[in-house]
């Protein structure tokens, strides 16, 4: 038993811990908002193909989570986190210049969903790495909430600021969607660079002799893997990030067309994840009072109230964007850490009871449902696509009311029934979390 280990986290090791998140979820939001209509758009590939594409590499990559899981759990290092961190980044660094700054003799299916694969590939191993590592440096339920809460504070700074980069160059040189794509890719680039090395350097990790290993076979992980909590909040997850990942997809055609101020998006998004922190004071307070399930239900109900107001919101040009994206940043923060707080809970109880490590297999098959959430957000601009929506051409009132009702359905769907997923755990009182190895 380590008791260094089980000390509450100093300020300093706090902040080396959560600065990892700001390049991660940044990824995932330029990819989903920026990728759709700078492949299409700019690069002239059929947006059915970049939609096809987009879902094939979620898939793809979602089949790599649960080997990552296991292979964190199981690795022979020294230190069971840090090496992880260098083995992503220069993944992290190949694949993002391939993606956001491609040779246009390569552009096609096969070369996004190679570029875009490799990219995920980098991001789960990095995203699983840091999602196991909190559950390990604090073991108390509540404690571990409030880490995973100030880690989604800074997720919400690293999209800030890949959209207020974009914004920026969309600025001073003009709306694009190609300029603020690739400024997007530079500000992945550095901030991935910067936080692999504070990260690496500043935050504690256990050593091999404090690990709880036990059997990675199949008849130990069952339990917990088809525990019916587990399924409830995998299943969550997925129509979760299924509602955000359509919203993504579908935001700048959105703007563009219902809002009619494609200049103001790049802004817009700014301004949902600059208000976004003051949400997260909130939701952080409420989970300290009624629980990280009871706050997380709330959330998806509050989300699902926004987004219907979109019908009415498109009525009221640049206000009514503003408005909209006001009430999703003030949501936003919200469900992925809750989602993962949870996570860490059940995985730490069941290692209290079974003395077997299964963090990473936790995390890996939460991002795995993750990923497959993502894969059928994207979806969506399939059906956009097949119902006469086409970016490339002229926009008629057809296409326009299309967009409408697929962009307030597929996110409010999602959210609904994720706060019915949440409505069903039934979460059992987790034991003495000083017993965790």
């Amino acid at each position: 038993m380590n008791r260094q280990e089980r000390a509450p986290l100093g300020l300093g090791q706090t902040l080396a811990y959560c600065l990892y998140a700001i390049p991660l979820i940044a990824t995932t939001g330029a990819i989903s908002t920026f990728i759709p209509p700078y492949y299409s758009q700019a690069l002239g590939m059929p947006l059915a193909m970049v939609a096809t594409s987009l879902v094939m590499i979620r898939l793809i990559d979602a089949i790599c989570d649960p080997v990552i899981g296991l292979a964190v759990d199981h690795a022979p290092f020294r230190q069971k986190h840090r090496p992880w961190l260098l083995i992503a980044l220069p993944l992290y660094l190949t694949a993002v210049v391939l993606l956001f700054f491609p040779a246009k003799g390569l552009i096609g299916s096969a070369y996004l969903i190679a570029t875009g694969g490799l990219v995920y590939i980098a991001f789960t191993i990095a995203q699983v790495v840091h999602q196991a590592w909190a559950a390990s440096l604090e073991r108390d339920p509540r404690r571990l909430s409030r880490l995973f809460g100030l880690r989604e504070v800074a997720v919400i700074a690293g999209v800030l600021g890949v959209f207020a980069v974009a914004a920026l160059a969309s600025h001073l040189q003009g709306g694009d969607v190609a300029v603020q794509a690739r400024a997007a890719g530079i500000f992945i680039l550095v901030t991935i660079t910067v936080a692999t090395l504070v990260t690496w350097a500043f935050t504690p990790d256990s050593g091999k002799g404090d690990m709880a290993h036990g059997d990675a076979s199949w008849a130990v992980l069952r339990p917990f893997l088809l525990s019916r909590d587990f399924i409830l909040l995998s299943l969550a997850m997925l129509v979760y990030n299924s509602a955000w990942t359509a919203m993504g997809a579908m935001g700048f055609f959105v703007a563009q067309h219902l809002y009619r101020a494609p200049e103001y998006f790049a802004l817009s998004l700014v301004l949902t994840f600059a208000i976004a922190p003051f949400g997260m004071i909130g939701w952080m307070k409420l989970a300290g009072r009624w629980g990280d399930r009871a706050t997380l239900r709330f959330a998806c109900l509050f989300l699902a109230s926004a987004i219907a107001l979109l019908p009415l919101a498109t009525r009221f040009g640049l206000s009514g964007l503003i408005a909209v994206q006001i009430l999703m940043g003030l949501g936003f923060g919200a469900g992925p850490y809750l989602l993962r707080s949870i996570t860490g809970v059940l995985a730490n109880a069941y290692i209290a009871r079974t003395g077997c490590e299964v963090r990473g297999a936790a995390f890996a098959m939460i991002n795995f449902f993750d990923k497959l959430g993502s894969g059928l957000g994207a979806a969506a601009l399939l059906p956009l696509a097949l119902l006469g929506f086409d970016p490339k051409g002229a926009v008629d009132d057809h296409a326009r009311h299309v967009l409408l009702v697929i962009a307030t359905a597929a996110p409010l769907a999602g959210f609904v029934i994720a706060a019915c997923l949440i409505n069903a755990l039934k979460l059992a009182p987790q034991p003495d979390q000083s017993s965790v190895p």
